[in-house]
């Protein structure tokens, strides 16, 4: 225990080596232990230095005794919440932050000095479960820059593979650089240009959820200097010989060692021109974890030694990784029961990778009668948590009404407590938060009716309030479309609200009005659908994860509600958060939709609308509009969609616009794969926002005729963000890609596409593993801003500017030769006024047909400014629904769904469903009614309900 009697050979040895140009210092004093002075190193005073980070990791800490002598025992136990148990000292002031600054204060050039990290170690509880990559020691400076101070002088490296840890003496053993290279780092002086603020010396501890408890005992705490200081300037020699082994998500690099005059210290390894490790200097070898699927990489390495100086980097070596492999896919082909089941099943697996998730898993298990004890304590303490985003609310109205009956009286009072938290009146908020406040109000009133929110409103007030605010957005949406169609987030936040009024409302009109809503929207889903693939411009699709869904991986959104009706080419493997492989931050608060596919649902859709979403050999062209934003205001969307069975491509353009709502995907190409992310996409920079996410289609308008898409952009002066970006992935959905003539021409197997900027385009190359701002310099560098899958991007800066795409499908051409030379032979652009005022482009098709556009306001109405073979397209004209299964004008109080023959009218002036055959059937029309009990508008060939 009494640690300044201890001397280890590690930390007493001078560094008396010399060569040409260097200089070496001997020290002749005993090695000190900075830590003394600054804190309890033995734990003599009987109390632990030491903070627990999180009071609710399960974490615990005692003094021990070992051999007589006090020591710190550091312990994780399994509460649910998977997270580590961190235990940490900081400090501003003290011994060894003055020593280091003092370092850091000496001149440039200034022999470096060298420091260890030391402690004695046992393994006092082992875990079945241990997660040995958060069992480290570090040390971490403040007023870091990473350059001249690094943020980790001694980093998290897990101590589970040394002697200390995997001893079975029981006895403590030390624990220094010997043992953990890394525990030896060097302070280069830098002139005093920058210097440390705080020292903060943490231990962690962590085991998995379910799994015994995992504890480590320490004593003897100290960090040292090295004897001696060193002047050298030769750097090492570069790594030679870069080899790799790869997975799904990882890469083992290995490498020939560097030589140096003085010795090599450590390797830096970069991935992409980013360091994604460091490694010590007997250590030619590195596992780089974290990376994507199916992604191609390149990676060098460099060598340090102890004075700073760094060698050359090594030749790069390109490696792709494995294809994804799905922890527990979907059977295929299965059927409607066994998808719904498999979409339960992960909602009740959820990953609890960073703190507990959302209510959805917790219900799910208890709704089976699965970890009961377990997981009424979790929802217990969700319960008492306040939301700021009032989906979530609903969330937990589901939660309470499908397993309710189970709480106990004190779990049902802090249920109370939370609904009485909000209140539930018209909100200036986007159609999924509306709809939510409104929805779980009506229930509150009905559910707890003595129970006042923070208006004071109760009972009887609230349901008769919220049943207007609701069925005002229904009448909203069904006359005039959803202002968040196909969005893969807030659709399903939408229809959730609605299925839970449908569910448990006591309302019978209410009831029928949401239902019909609903069976709208599975209308529109099933339209959309084809084979696995959503073929529609979208609404608030907020980032490369929200655009992205097939049947590698999509987000717990309603596309996978789509999925479990209406199947796909091939299996689902994985389905939100927990089977996302993108290194991208985890977050299951959103996810919801696996409570939609609970066994005690009473919703299902009507049988029409699953038999349009199974066909497989869908072949039209079809246009919707849509006549509110998110906010309720009114702003025309006129949509296009061009599909064949096995691929489609879908755009829009708005106009009068009175808000600036700027997260629609504009233009959308999609192609059945067996690859993940079969997405071409266009959009400009809007703001921070990550590249390729939200758009500004005040600044691009665009326009559709089959398979051939123009557009044009005008800036609206910010030279920050008059950039178009065409994202093509490289995740190998793309089977070849060319240069042809100012095309970019790709194979993606189903089909051929083309793309051509009226400006010059410089290529980028982006993946998961990039910061966000990596290309768009201005895109917040944050977690949930970086991209899903890899995408080399062709990006053009221009204040005027302008594009075609040409799509075909494969069949058309003897192959993609052929497809070229159609391009460069009948294809024509005219740029010519593309720097008018207005820029304009005309472009001459693949069809035949002369495209002409001109950049038009969005805050007005259509004008003759979009042109096919110089007649103006008539916007006007357009439907709300306009396709071969679905017919409704705009604002109009009938919508007519047909198939096979038959057809399926619903009245929104009557709030009634009518069921009508062709004249070849020779049946009247007859009015089918729903029993809101079960429902029972399933198909039209069940016969009527009565």
């Amino acid at each position: 225990m009494n640690i300044l009697t201890r001397r280890l050979a590690a930390v007493c040895v001078a560094l008396l080596l010399t060569a040409p140009g260097n200089t070496a210092v001997a020290a002749d004093d005993p090695p000190t232990n900075l830590l003394a002075a600054d804190l309890d190193t033995g734990f003599d005073s009987g109390q632990s230095p030491l903070t627990m980070s999180s009071q609710t990791s399960g974490g615990t800490q005692q003094i021990v005794q070992d051999s007589g002598d006090n020591a710190l025992e550091l312990r994780d136990a399994s509460q649910g919440t998977n997270l580590s148990s961190y235990f940490y000292h900081r400090w501003p002031a003290g011994a060894l932050k003055d020593r280091i600054n003092a370092v850091y204060s000496e001149p440039v050039g200034s022999p470096a000095r060298q420091f260890v990290l030391q402690y004695d170690l046992a393994r006092s509880a082992a875990s079945d479960k241990p997660v040995a990559k958060d069992i480290y020691a570090q040390i971490q400076f403040g007023n870091f820059d990473n350059n001249l101070v690094p943020r980790f002088p001694v980093p998290a490296v897990s101590v589970t593979t040394t002697p200390a840890y995997t001893g079975t003496s029981g006895g403590l053993s030390r624990v220094d650089d010997t043992s953990v290279p890394q525990y030896r780092f060097t302070i280069v002086p830098n002139g005093g240009q920058r210097l440390i603020s705080t020292v903060e010396l943490g231990f962690s501890v962590r085991v998995d959820t379910g799994g015994t408890d995992e504890a480590i005992t320490v004593d003897n705490l100290g960090v040292y200097e090295a004897s001696g200081g060193i002047t050298d300037t030769e750097p090492p020699s570069a790594p030679t010989s870069l080899t790799a082994a790869v997975t799904a998500g990882s890469v083992s690099l290995g490498w020939t060692a560097s030589t140096d005059n003085l010795g090599v210290t450590g390797y830096d390894v970069f991935r992409d021109g980013y360091q994604v490790a460091s490694v010590g200097g007997t250590t030619t070898s590195a596992l780089i974890s974290g990376l994507m699927p199916a992604t191609s990489y390149d990676f060098t390495v460099r060598a340090r030694d102890a004075s700073g100086n760094i060698s050359a980097l090594s030749t790069p070596l390109k490696k792709s990784t494995g294809p994804y492999v799905p922890e527990s896919p979907a059977s295929y082909p299965g059927t409607q029961k066994s998808r719904t089941q498999w979409l339960w099943d992960k909602t009740k697996s959820m990953k609890e990778e960073s703190g507990a998730v959302n209510v959805a898993q917790y219900t799910a298990q208890l709704a089976d009668h699965e970890n009961v004890a377990t997981n009424l304590a979790k929802l217990d303490t969700q319960f008492q948590s306040y939301d700021y985003e009032q989906y979530k609310t609903m969330a937990k109205m589901y939660s309470y009404l499908m397993v309710g009956e189970q709480f106990s009286p004190a779990m049902r009072a802090h249920v109370r407590s939370y609904f009485a938290s909000y209140a539930y009146q018209k909100l200036p908020q986007t159609e999924n938060l509306r709809m939510s406040n409104y929805a779980t109000g009506y229930l509150v009133g009905q559910y707890f009716p003595d129970l006042a929110d923070l208006n004071g409103n109760s009972g009887a007030q609230l349901k008769a309030a919220n049943k207007a605010n609701v069925l005002e957005m229904v009448n909203a949406g069904v006359r005039g479309g959803w202002a968040e169609y196909q969005s893969p987030e807030y659709t399903f936040m939408t229809y959730f609200c609605l299925n839970a009024l449908y569910q448990w409302a006591d309302d019978a009109q209410l009831r029928r009005q949401v239902k019909m809503a609903m069976d709208v929207m599975w209308f529109e889903w099933a339209n959309d659908w084809i084979d696995g693939y959503m073929i529609s411009s979208e609404s608030r699709a907020k980032g490369d994860l929200s655009s992205v869904n097939d049947p590698t991986w999509r987000p717990a959104d309603h596309s996978v509600l789509a999925w479990t009706y209406f199947g796909a080419h091939r299996a689902q493997e994985g389905v939100g958060e927990s089977d996302n492989p993108a290194p991208s931050a985890y977050r299951p608060n959103l996810e919801y939709a696996g409570l939609a596919a609970w066994p005690g649902t009473k919703y299902t859709p009507p049988e029409p609308a699953v038999e349009i979403g199974r066909k497989t050999d869908k072949s039209y062209t079809a246009h919707k509009t849509n006549l509110q934003n998110s906010s309720g205001h009114a702003m025309d969307i006129y949509r296009t969609s061009y599909v064949r069975p096995a691929w489609g491509l879908g755009t829009e353009v708005q106009y009068r616009r009175v808000d600036n709502w700027v997260e629609d995907l504009p233009v959308v190409l999609r192609w059945r794969s067996d690859a993940a992310n079969p997405l071409f996409r266009l959009s400009v920079d809007q703001g921070n926002a990550s590249i390729g996410a939200y758009d500004q289609p005040a600044g691009q308008r665009v326009m559709q005729d089959g398979p051939t898409a123009v557009g044009v952009y005008k800036s609206s002066g910010d030279q920050t963000s008059n950039y178009i970006n065409a994202l093509f992935p490289t995740n190998g959905s793309i089977r070849e890609r060319r240069e042809v003539d100012g095309w970019t021409i790709a194979d993606t197997g189903s089909m051929y596409f083309a793309y051509k900027l009226a400006k010059p385009g410089t290529w980028y190359h982006q993946t998961p593993n990039d910061p966000a701002n990596k290309v768009k310099k201005t895109a917040q560098n944050h977690p949930t801003a970086g991209l899903s899958y890899s995408y080399d991007i062709l990006r053009s800066q221009a204040d005027s500017n302008g594009w075609v795409l040409e799509s075909a499908d494969a069949s058309t051409y003897a192959g993609l030769d052929a497809f070229a030379s159609a391009l460069t032979s009948t294809t024509s652009m005219d740029v010519s006024h593309v720097e008018d005022t207005n820029p304009r482009l005309v472009y001459h098709s693949l069809s035949g047909d002369d495209l002409d556009i001109t950049f038009d306001s969005a805050s007005e109405a259509p004008g003759a400014t979009h042109l096919v073979n110089g007649t103006p397209i008539d916007y006007g004209a357009y439907k709300l629904f306009d396709t071969p299964w679905l017919q409704q004008d705009k604002l109009g109080s009938t919508f007519t769904a047909s198939v096979d023959g038959e057809s399926v009218v619903y009245d929104f002036d009557h709030w009634t469903v009518t069921a009508v055959e062709d004249k070849d059937h020779d049946r009247r029309g007859r009015p089918q009614h729903d029993d809101l009990h079960g429902g029972c508008l399933h198909g039209l060939r069940q016969g009527v309900c009565s």
